[in-house]
Parts: structure tokens; sequence; C-alpha cells
């Protein structure tokens, strides 16, 4: 852990660089989940001829460097480091539920640093920012994210504890919102979970935000992410489900419009989606014929 503190403090320059040569070697020589990769951007960019597939994956594996390099840099980062790096481009919308003492979730995906959207938003609230995690199975890298992920008053919170969290706060009537990356598939053949088309195929997503929104019925966002320039991004909050507005049970109206707001973050900047994750593997026959 000492020299992850270390490494923290190299200066920016130095991070990219490193990060520049990593990811060379994950394209070319180890050719980390290639034909995974290449598999997901067919699927999602058929218009695409292969060779432009081939310069998104090249700019895929300097994005997935770039966000685990800059995720150890935010160690040592001060809360005025971050707020210049992390921009959030509407904080009025959660001011205004901030005022009125009103609870509300950020649904994010693995698109661009996806790792300082909970550092990114934490530093700009006076509360803690709850992140949902699921915990990893080495010890070690657990516990660094999980110290990283906390900093700037930032709170992981385990997955499965994630409803419990919720209703405990809501009865304490205290401020607090939470954020999740809710965009990886369901595991194995749990029938739980929510189908909706994305890049033009029907796609399994989570329920834990539709289960949230059915329960709670507190307002949702998107966490829209961009990068401005390398080292800098700017976050937007925008509307999935507002107080107030008619929730319908079984219509998936939250997993919907995530997914549809998700899909066009994406296209801003198709390399810099996780595309290595096996999006696509299970079809609805396949899981409800199990």
């Amino acid at each position: 852990m000492i020299f992850v503190k270390l490494f923290s403090r190299l200066p920016f320059f130095f991070i990219h660089f490193l990060s520049y040569s990593i990811s060379f070697f994950m394209g070319s020589i180890l050719r980390y989940r290639r034909s995974q990769i290449m598999q997901n951007l067919k699927i999602a960019f058929p218009e695409k001829s292969h060779l432009e597939r081939k310069k998104l994956l090249f700019q895929f594996y300097l994005n997935l460097t770039d966000v685990g390099f800059e995720a150890i840099k935010s160690y040592s980062m001060t809360r005025e480091q971050m707020l210049k790096r992390f921009k959030i481009t509407n904080p009025e919308k959660m001011e205004e539920h901030i005022k009125n003492n009103e609870p509300f979730l950020l649904l994010a995906g693995h698109i661009t640093n996806w790792e300082w959207q909970l550092s990114g938003y934490a530093s700009q609230l006076d509360f803690g920012f709850g992140g949902v995690y699921k915990p990893l199975s080495s010890k070690f890298t657990d516990t660094l994210m999980l110290d990283i992920r906390a900093n700037f008053g930032g709170y992981p919170i385990p997955m499965a504890k994630t409803m419990r969290e919720i209703l405990v706060r809501m009865k304490r009537k205290k401020m607090f919102s939470f954020g999740l990356v809710a965009d990886q598939s369901p595991p194995g053949y749990d029938k739980k979970r929510e189908w909706v088309q994305f890049f033009g195929r029907e796609t399994a997503f989570f329920s834990g935000p539709e289960i949230i929104t059915q329960m709670t019925k507190m307002p949702v966002y998107y966490a829209h992410i961009s990068r401005t320039k390398r080292g800098h991004y700017e976050g937007q909050i925008i509307p999935v489900f507002q107080a107030g507005e008619e929730y319908v049970k079984g219509s998936s109206q939250v997993t919907k419009k995530y997914a549809a707001l998700l899909e066009k973050n994406i296209k801003e900047s198709p390399a810099d989606w996780l595309w290595s994750h096996n999006r696509w593997k299970y079809t609805r026959d396949e899981v409800e014929n199990k």
C-alpha cells in the first residue's frame, strides 16, 4: 500500500506516459480480451469498417489504462485538485434537492473515467456520497479501491446492502445521495433482470434501479461524463425519473431511459466504454428456459 501511495504522488505527465506504454503492451503484446472487444464493437457499430473498429480497440486500451492510473493518482489528490479536473456543468439540480433535503440516485456507466465519478461528485457535496460497489476477489485490490473511493467524503456500499442502506438513511431523514454503475450484465442465469433495447439488441440489465425507484420514488439521474482533455472531465446529471412522476410497475421505465442515455453517451466517445465485458452473453430465451 505504501508503494501505491508513493506512486500516486507522481505528476500527471508521468502517469499518462506510463499509461501509453502499458496500453500498447496490453493491445499489441498481451492482446487483452481482444477478440471479445472486437466482437462487442461489431455488435454496437456494424456500420463501421474493420479498420475503424480496430482504431477504437487501441483507443479503448488507452482509456482503460488511463482509468486505472488516474484512479491511483486520485489517492493523493486534494479536493481542490479534483474540483479543477472534474467539473459538474449543472450543479443547480443537485443543489435544489439538497435545499429540500430530498435524496437522489445517480446512475452511471463504465465509460470514460468511471472511477472518478464517485470522487468527482463526492468532492462537491458536503454530505457523504455513497458509491455502490461489488466486492473484488483480491483482498489487496478490494481494500485499495475502497480507500480510493472513500476519498473526499465518499463511502462505498456493498451491492447486496444497497436497499437496506437507502431505507435506513431515508428513515433518519438526513440528506444523502447514491451513485450506481449499472451497466454490467447480471451474472449467470439469475432471472432478476430487466430486458431492454441497447445498441439494437435486447439486453439484460440489473433490476436494482427499478426496485429502488419503485420502493422509494426518489429522483433518479443519469450521470453523463465527457473528457474535455486528458485528465480533465465534465459531469452532467440528466433526469431519468423525477419526484411526482408516475411509476408504472413492470414497465422497466427507469432502465429503458438509462440504457438510451448510456448508449448516447457511448456513441459520443465510442472507444471509452468497457468493451472487454461480455455484455451480450445471454439471450432472454437462454435465461428464461434454463
